[in-house]
């Protein structure tokens, strides 16, 4: 019975870090959707890779990669 419940547990905590991690990737691929310049992109992946610790960067990168 204990050995269900820590399996159960680890699943769960997979599924967090892949929701997570989907979540911070998302500005990188919006900026891949949307075909933009190799420079924006960078700058995009920059911000969602390096401050995504922090609201704002992450914001900044979504902006950056939805902006026309």
């Amino acid at each position: 019975m204990l050995f269900d419940i820590n399996v159960i547990l680890i699943i769960k905590y997979i599924i967090s870090i892949l929701i997570i991690i989907g979540i911070i990737l998302t500005p990188t691929y919006l900026a891949r959707i949307t075909k933009k310049s190799k420079y924006d992109s960078m700058r995009v992946r920059f911000g969602s890779w390096i401050f995504c610790w922090s609201f704002v960067g992450w914001l900044f990168a979504l902006i950056l990669s939805g902006k026309k």
